[in-house]
């Protein structure tokens, strides 16, 4: 159980980041409103996998698109979450560090015509919970979906960096959580699909 500070600050956390990705009424319910009893948090060993594209790169947005699909897919295919990130990147949370790794690879494969970098970390990793319009979202919060990023930033232009952890990673997956947490895998695959199209970044729709 999280102390009462420890679970004021990932409230904030939380409230920053789906802020711009909830209409002001859903969020105003969620954060001011009684939607807001259904917030939970979760420590869980996740592996993260994160890509970045470099739209300086200058793919068409037809190839892109056709690698957005091709992540969609990939991400189905090994049990991942998607997470919407903005500044042309995405996440993916995975219970299977396996899993993650092999997509990593996949998509790296797949993404011809698309300057790509990918990061792959192991860890502890903070999620969130909520029920919004009657359904159950999941999100990371936290050190790790940021470590994510910036192992992707040190990976070159097509390349993969993966932490070292991410080897031999046990995948434990509930470290500590509210009593009533719901299950990771019962939560929907795509927070976007409540919020309207950011002006930048992209969507990924699941």
């Amino acid at each position: 159980m999280k102390s009462t500070a420890e679970r004021a600050l990932l409230l904030e956390a939380l409230s920053d980041k789906v802020l711009h990705r909830l209409p002001p009424a859903v969020w105003k319910r969620l954060f001011l409103g009684p939607e807001g009893e259904t917030i939970r948090f979760e420590e869980r060993h996740l592996t993260l996998v994160h890509l970045e594209v470099d739209g300086a790169a200058g793919a068409s947005g037809e190839v892109t698109e056709r690698f957005y699909r091709e992540l969609q897919r990939l991400n189905s295919r090994h049990n991942g979450r998607l997470d919407p990130y903005v500044d042309a990147a995405a996440l993916a949370a995975f219970e299977n560090p396996g899993a993650a790794v092999r997509m990593a690879i996949e998509l790296q494969r797949a993404a011809e015509g698309v300057a790509l970098r990918i990061g792959v970390v192991s860890g502890v990793c903070t999620l969130a919970f909520f029920r919004v319009q009657g359904r159950l979202w999941c999100t990371p919060l936290g050190a790790q979906t940021e470590r994510a990023a910036a192992v992707a930033g040190t990976a070159a232009l097509g390349g993969i960096v993966i932490s070292p952890e991410t080897y031999g990673s046990e995948g434990r997956p509930r470290v500590q959580g509210d009593s009533d947490t719901p299950d990771f895998q019962d939560s929907e695959l795509d927070l976007s699909s409540l919020g309207w199209p950011a002006a930048d970044g992209i969507d990924i729709h699941c």
